[in-house]
């Protein structure tokens, strides 16, 4: 091989290494307000939402990541104590079960405000938006498709 195919290639593999390492960071989904904005943006642009219905999509953005952060501070202490109930010469049960009713109170402490931003964002959609919801949900659920108008 001649040196400057040598060159030429290792250049072209590395602008191809550069750009697959920063897509893959893009999508990868591990920023999630990166990821959130993504969503209610291509909700928004999907459904053609007016302003009214974009304030309350973000509303709903907003309330789910909160409780996402909540849920994510709680989990490191969570997998700590797990840790140690499978590490410890027997099971504590009565502990196991005491840390999910604990996650599973967390839980039904934060549903109703995010039920409630839920029901705001869907009452405020008309009725070809609410019928474009179900038909990607319908798709989503039977297989079909990969999101909205992918058919």
């Amino acid at each position: 091989m001649k040196r400057s195919t040598k060159i030429i290639g290792a250049v072209v593999l590395s602008i191809s290494l550069v750009t697959a390492a920063g897509a893959y960071a893009t999508y990868k989904h591990g920023n999630g307000e990166a990821h959130a904005a993504f969503i209610t943006s291509y909700i928004s642009s999907e459904l053609a939402l007016d302003d009214t219905q974009q304030l309350q999509l973000t509303a709903l953005s907003e309330q789910v990541m909160s409780l996402k952060d909540q849920f994510k501070a709680q989990g490191q202490p969570l997998h700590q104590e797990l840790e140690k109930l499978l590490s410890a010469d027997t099971f504590d049960q009565q502990k196991a079960l005491n840390m999910i009713s604990d996650k599973t109170a967390f839980i039904n402490q934060a549903a109703p405000e995010v039920i409630a931003a839920f029901a705001g964002f869907l009452d405020g959609l008309n009725t070809e938006q609410k019928a474009e919801v179900m038909e990607f949900i319908n798709d989503r659920h039977q297989g079909r498709g990969q999101g909205w108008k992918s058919h």
